[in-house]
């Protein structure tokens, strides 16, 4: 094992099996940080969901020890990846779950399991001589100063979440929501100064929708079953950008001066509207039903002028009213489509 100094503080990387990080746990030679069995589960459900396919990934653990010699240490105090751990040294107990069960996927999982529990080595990062105060402190810089990968790198990069995948098709392949504009850089779009139609985070809610067939409030990313391939939702929600676009042009629909469509609880109630009922259905049906139901609003007025949009709930806020962004409203706007469609 290979000690190097660094920043006055000795340290080294060693490899350990799950078997040998469990036998040492089981005997008291790793003292863990205090464990949270909510992100222990959700850790499980990860190794679990991805088992199969062998795309699992951590980062080193990172310990301390009172001394850094040529051999592996046997005790070991955890600074950063207790819950990981915990989770870890779990899967030859749910690998034999998992093997007994009657269903052929889950036993298949389980017994990958137990091979992954042999075979794996994991990562750990030790230093030497920490005091209390400086692993503690080495804890929260571990875990407070890592920057947070961007909404679009996540949608860009993550090859697991349908949803993701179909967002970023949609956001490279549609070049009308190019012109409308999907704001990338920011979190949000502010209005009025802002003349993209959506952000990412709001697109990828308008997928959701799809997926779903729910009004989906917040972005989810788990808990969904998909009824239609990934290139028929992605056809879908295309013709649905098409149709939205005869409504009111992609050039000016994110200007907020002119256009109510910028107001986003309008347009995730349009894309609710459009998908209300339709999940279980064909692709064909679907689509000709969304055609239908979205050119019964040929006739609505989106200009903001317009004074039925301050029937709804909302804030006069700078010479502009912005719609409220809550489920009650949003259920009055869907309805006020409805009733256009009749």
């Amino acid at each position: 094992m290979i000690v190097n100094d660094v920043f006055s503080k000795r340290q080294s990387i060693a490899t350990y099996t799950l078997e040998e990080l469990s036998n040492l746990i089981h005997h008291g030679q790793v003292k863990l940080r205090d464990v949270n069995k909510l992100h222990v589960r959700a850790i499980k459900k990860y190794i679990l969901e991805n088992v199969l396919t062998e795309q699992i990934y951590f980062p080193p653990i990172v310990a301390n020890v009172d001394y850094l010699g040529s051999e592996k240490p046997q005790e070991l105090t955890i600074i950063d990846g207790s819950q990981r751990l915990a989770a870890l040294c779990q899967i030859e107990e749910m690998g034999y779950r998992e093997a007994k069960s009657d269903h052929p996927e889950e036993m298949k999982k389980g017994y990958k399991l137990l091979l992954f529990f042999q075979h794996t080595e994991i990562a750990v990062q030790i230093f030497e001589g920490l005091s209390k105060e400086e692993s503690d402190q080495l804890y929260i810089d571990l875990n407070t100063k890592g920057k947070k990968v961007a909404l679009s790198k996540r949608i860009a990069f993550d090859s697991r979440k349908e949803l993701n995948i179909i967002t970023n098709s949609i956001l490279e392949t549609n070049s009308q929501l190019k012109t409308a504009g999907v704001e990338i850089e920011k979190i949000a779009v502010v209005r009025p100064a802002n003349k993209k139609l959506l952000s990412l985070s709001h697109l990828r809610q308008i997928v959701a929708i799809f997926l779903t067939g729910k009004m989906v409030f917040r972005t989810m990313e788990d808990r969904y079953e998909m009824h239609m391939e990934a290139e028929d939702y992605i056809k879908l929600i295309n013709t649905w950008f098409h149709e939205l676009f005869k409504l009111y042009p992609p050039e000016r629909i994110g200007d907020f001066q002119i256009s109510m469509l910028a107001n986003h609880p309008l347009l995730i109630s349009i894309a609710y509207f459009a998908n209300k009922g339709l999940k279980n259905t064909n692709l064909k049906e679907r689509e000709q039903e969304l055609v239908e139901r979205m050119r019964s609003l040929k006739d609505v007025d989106f200009n903001r002028k317009n004074p039925i949009w301050k029937e709804f709930a909302g804030t006069a806020r700078g010479g502009y009213f912005y719609l409220a962004n809550d489920k009650a409203n949003i259920e009055k706007l869907v309805n006020f489509l409805e009733e256009q469609g009749r």
